[in-house]
């Protein structure tokens, strides 16, 4: 089948064809929608344009790969079973077998130079695409009737990002923070002065962290007004992302003192007790229905949980140094955990985790333990005072996970009491999770005591058109003190999930009980969270069919008004009749430079009074104070002032000072410098640099440098690796470039990690890539990619030569160097020569004219005297110097050699002509030695 018109073809899609002259080269970008698939090379003809067959499969992720030497390219496009073949008839003319069925085209619609170059009409027909090419800017817009390989790639990557975020990932070698023997402390600092009536009262709380004895020491009190210690914790722990402690035991955590006990179930929840815990539990994330959310806070703020959007739960006026949340659940598929803090000084501070429910979290073989030995309800401090428990005593907990397959994980757990007269009982747990094929996930958690008390649930999530699904049964009896025995049964079903287009989240739960005394009940929970034109509204609704099917909910509605956040909401019931039971009004913002105030407003209407608060803050960089008034119309006039302080120090040994918590997380003090000696260390001759933006990519913390270069980022989620990047825009100095190749952090929790960051001057380098022709003349050369490497033969940037042949490195750190062509450019299109540049390292600015030269083998046709063959290289040199030493005259001669299949031919002399030749072997054999005029091709 013919097809010499196919050229011309939906020529009314490429628009300014006149624009640019015909055999002009030209460097396309190939757009489809918003995405850039890439550059391809080409040239203008008459037609329109002839691109590059390699660069094209490569932009469209097509499976063709090209032959030059055979003059024929093959693959497949779209699928596998969609063959295609190019290759050159007897004739000249092309043929291609593509959809199946096989095509002639005459000899001008394809070009054959170093790669096949066709007329962009057949790869509409070929590809089954059309093309929009603007020669005003150089681009080819792309549409597909049906999805391409790469849109689908880019489906699934962006899929993959919108479930886990697997884009946000630091990328940077990891600087490691190793424990100290003694560190720098962080310290917060929270005090207030309380005025009621006549009546005046102050605290003061303090929450510090540094590394002793290679453990990291937590230590938290708080002082009341009869300067009593009204709450205290004390605590020493070692944590390993590797698994790397204690030796074969392999442990991850390692903690005494007030701590938080090993959890024997998921059903089981524990408070602060005194002890030590092993364990080799993974530090981040890793599996299962539910999470539990731990970390240290300062006193009198609010903490709330977010998931999906929804509210979960809260805590209000965080008294004791820590907020906890155990096991908040989790949906099946993907869920973001949202913490808000509410400070006393309107502050807002926002926390994001990301987590991922689909299997067991472990993979088959893996062992998992975790043991304490505690005083249970004692405290390290001041026990007399804190602890009167009636259920102290001392006990080990210890849970194993074992991973049977990579899809079945069963754990073990049990509470043993070690002292006679405690009024708890041993405890005894088991649970299991299955993974169905990846769709749902299966578990059964059971914990059972010695005197017949239990709790058991049983659980399955599953997700179905992107909306999670979750159905729980749960078994409970617990025995009070007095021997009373409460119990219940309960089966809820969970349905959870978004609504992008109408920015809505909800959860949806219904839930049947029944109660020890046998009474039986329905319970509905709607939960709804919308995003409203910049507003998130929130409401909460609960049905009971018992207490007359009392329904009662509560919503909130929150936003930015300009520069002021607001929040208002209130508590309602709508049967068994509709009343509003309280509502809430608050505003916040920045009042000036430094200061910010919070007006709130509080109504029960049950009681029918009100509370009227306004909050005042003074917040520089290194402090806050907050004045608080207060009038209550049922308990009158109230007024505060509390100051807070976070302190630290920096690598330099200067004291820092700041409004945030220091302690509570992990902060990081960044050193920027310029280093003038470029040995990447700061030391004598370094200046720092001011007024230079630091950042957690991942974290998107920023801080900027202050005089001394110093930069501190604090509130870093612990051990979330994260890049470190500077911004060096503002400095006055042009040309400047981070010295190091960056690194990451995966930042501890209460710990300060100092790191310094080396600026130069940076260099630049550009030339042409030049081809050297048979005639002598230097033509530029295009697409010819162009390495810098240092002295390990590592690539540390890599260009390609633009149309006319111009290349350009640009933000290169100085150091030894090599500059070349790339070694496969120069094989795979058979050039046999270049240049390349050396570079000592001491060079800046702007190196130009630094041109690069490659040239093809050339044909000569000459003649050459042929003299003897052997089997090894060696013997034929060795043949050569006796030569010379008989023959004088040779030494003014070049020799060389050929390979054959016997071994190597010795030729000496060449030229165009055979006069030299024939002198040579009239010499030689009339010295009797063998000697013959041949006429060779020399390259």
């Amino acid at each position: 089948m013919s097809a010499s018109t196919a050229t011309t073809a939906n020529q009314r899609s490429i628009s300014n064809l006149t624009a640019i002259p015909s055999g002009e080269e030209l460097i396309l970008e190939i757009q489809l929608g918003k995405l850039v698939l890439g550059q391809v090379f080409g040239f203008k003809t008459d037609q329109g344009v002839k691109l590059s067959l390699s660069d094209m499969s490569s932009a469209f992720d097509f499976v063709i790969e090209s032959d030059i030497e055979n003059n024929s390219a093959s693959g497949w496009v779209r699928n596998p079973n969609n063959t295609f073949e190019l290759q050159r008839t007897d004739n000249g003319d092309w043929s291609v077998l593509n959809r199946g069925s096989t095509t002639v085209y005459p000899n001008q619609t394809i070009q054959l130079e170093d790669d096949f170059y066709v007329d962009l009409a057949l790869y509409q027909t070929w590809f089954d695409l059309n093309f929009d090419v603007n020669y005003s800017t150089l681009v080819v817009e792309t549409k597909s009737n049906t999805p391409l390989p790469i849109e689908q790639k880019l489906a699934r990557e962006q899929r993959s990002k919108d479930i886990y975020q697997t884009s946000n990932t630091a990328r940077a070698p990891l600087l490691k923070h190793d424990y100290q023997p003694i560190s720098k402390p962080l310290i917060d600092m929270q005090g207030s002065v309380n005025v009621r009536d006549s009546d005046t009262s102050h605290s003061l709380s303090v929450l510090g962290t540094n590394d002793i004895a290679y453990f990291n020491t937590q230590y938290y009190f708080a002082i009341d007004e009869n300067n009593d210690i009204d709450s205290a914790h004390l605590s020493g722990s070692r944590y390993s992302l590797d698994n790397n402690l204690l030796g074969p035991l392999k442990a991850s955590t390692v903690e005494f003192g007030d701590i938080r006990p090993t959890q024997i179930n998921t059903l089981e929840s524990n408070n602060l007790s005194i002890g030590a815990r092993v364990s080799n539990k993974s530090l981040t994330y890793n599996g299962g229905n539910s999470v539990n959310l731990i970390g240290s806070i300062q006193a009198g703020w609010d903490v709330e949980v977010y998931r999906n959007q929804l509210l979960i739960n809260s805590q209000i006026n965080v008294s004791d140094g820590q907020y906890e949340f155990q096991n908040i659940p989790l949906v099946f598929g993907y869920n973001e955990i949202e913490l808000v803090f509410y400070g006393p000084q309107g502050q807002v501070n926002r926390e994001t985790r990301d987590y991922y429910v689909s299997s067991t979290g472990q993979s088959e073989g893996e062992f998992i333990y975790d043991i304490s030995l505690i005083n249970e309800g004692e405290r390290l401090i001041d026990q007399n005072l804190l602890n009167n428990n009636e259920d102290n005593g001392l006990s080990t907990l210890i849970r194993v996970d074992y991973g049977i397959t990579d899809w079945w994980s069963v754990n073990l757990g049990s509470q043993l009491y070690h002292q006679q007269g405690v009024s708890s009982f041993d405890k005894r747990a088991l649970g299991t999770e299955v993974s169905l094929f990846g769709s749902a996930l299966l578990s059964l958690d059971t914990i059972e005591e010695d005197n017949g008390d239990y709790d058991r649930r049983y659980q399955i999530d599953t997700s179905l058109l992107d909306q999670s699904i979750s159905f729980t049964t749960r078994d409970y009896q617990a025995t009070d003190q007095d021997g009373e025995i409460d119990s219940f049964e309960s089966q809820e079903l969970r349905l959870s999930g978004s609504l992008p287009s109408l920015k809505l989240s909800y959860q949806q739960s219904f839930e049947q009980i029944k109660a020890s005394d046998n009474e039986e009940y329905v319970r509905l929970i709607n939960q709804l969270g919308a995003n409203i034109k910049n507003s998130y509204l929130s409401n909460r609704i609960t049905w009971s069919s018992r207490d007359d099917a009392e329904t009662v909910g509560d919503w909130q509605i929150q936003r930015y008004l300009n520069e002021y956040f607001v929040r208002l909401g209130n508590n309602y019931s709508v049967s068994p009749e509709f009343d509003i039971n309280s509502f809430f009004a608050e505003i916040s913002g920045e009042i000036e430079n430094d200061v910010t105030g919070r007006i709130r407003f509080l109504h029960d209407f049950d009681t029918q009074s009100s509370e009227t608060a306004l909050i005042t803050s003074w917040q520089p960089n290194e402090f806050s104070i907050t004045s608080n008034l207060i009038y209550n119309e049922r308990t009158g006039w109230r007024a505060s002032l509390l100051g807070r302080v976070g302190i630290g120090l920096s690598q330099d040994n200067n004291a820092f000072f700041t409004n945030k918590s220091l302690s509570s997380q992990s902060t990081l003090s960044a050193r920027v410098f310029f280093d003038k000696n470029n040995n990447g260390r700061f030391d004598k001759g370094d200046s720092p640099l001011e007024n230079v933006e630091v950042e957690t990519t991942q974290n998107r913390r920023r801080a900027t440098t202050n005089s001394q270069g110093v930069a501190i980022l604090t509130s870093l989620p612990s051990y979330q690796k994260t890049d470190i990047k500077i911004d060096l825009s503002k400095q006055e100095e042009g040309f400047l470039i981070r010295a190091d190749e960056g690194v990451s952090i995966a930042p501890r929790p209460g710990a300060l990690q100092t790191i310094d960051i080396p600026v130069v001057q940076s260099l630049e380098i550009e030339g042409y890539a030049q081809e050297l022709q048979r005639n002598g003349d230097l033509i530029n050369k295009a697409r010819v990619p162009i390495l810098l490497k240092d002295l390990s033969g590592k690539t540390i940037k890599e260009v390609t030569s633009e149309f006319d042949g111009y290349f350009l490195i640009t933000e290169i750190v100085p150091q030894p160097y090599t500059l070349e062509i790339d070694p496969a450019y120069l094989r795979d299109f058979s050039y046999q020569l270049s240049t390349s540049i050396t570079l000592n390292g001491t060079e800046t600015g702007v190196l130009d004219n630094q041109n690069l030269t490659l040239r093809k083998a050339f044909e000569l046709n000459g003649f050459s005297a042929e003299l003897a063959s052997f089997s090894h290289i060696e013997s034929l040199r060795g043949y050569w110097k006796i030569l010379t030493h008989r023959f004088p005259n040779l030494i003014q001669r070049r020799y060389f050699y050929s390979k054959t299949e016997s071994g190597y031919q010795l030729y000496v002399g060449f030229d165009e002509e055979p006069k030299q030749a024939n002198s040579i072997c009239a010499e030689l054999t009339a010295g009797k030695v063998t000697c013959s005029v041949k006429a060779i091709t020399r390259r």
